[in-house]
């Protein structure tokens, strides 16, 4: 009995990311693998093209829209399980909630979420090879 359960042990594939955690993706694709990949796929495509279009509009201060795509990526966020970025979203989307921004925190906080996205790509990429 001792001996299966440290087969079984030896049989875990360990899973150690510096910049994700995908605990929440995998509890949502019940372990389907091919909805993960779609899941992953849909973030390739969307964590750079809102993070431009975030960039974008924290150049312009379009405060009240930065804290609306924000708000929105909210949730693809919560699948990269990415705490630094989930914080530096939440944070802009807070000082842009009333339409008024601090443009230099808000500069800090985009800089943050930018800063982390290639090794989260990475991450992800990494996982995505393995399915």
């Amino acid at each position: 009995m001792a001996g299966q359960k440290f087969k079984n042990i030896l049989k875990m594939e360990v899973k150690v990311y510096n910049f994700i955690n995908l605990d929440y993706l995998d509890m949502m694709s019940d372990g389907d693998l091919e909805m993960k990949k779609v899941m992953l796929d849909m973030l390739f495509e969307e964590l750079p093209t809102e993070l431009a279009k975030m960039r974008e509009l924290a150049n312009s201060g379009e405060w009240k829209e930065l804290s609306s795509v924000a708000h929105k990526m909210k949730s693809t966020l919560s699948f990269v399980g990415c705490d630094a970025m989930t914080n530096a979203n939440t944070d802009i989307e807070t000082i842009c909630k009333d339409g008024a921004g601090d443009a230099s925190r808000i500069a800090t906080k985009m800089e943050m979420l930018e800063s982390n996205l290639d090794n989260v790509m990475n991450e992800l990429k990494m996982e995505h090879a393995k399915l």
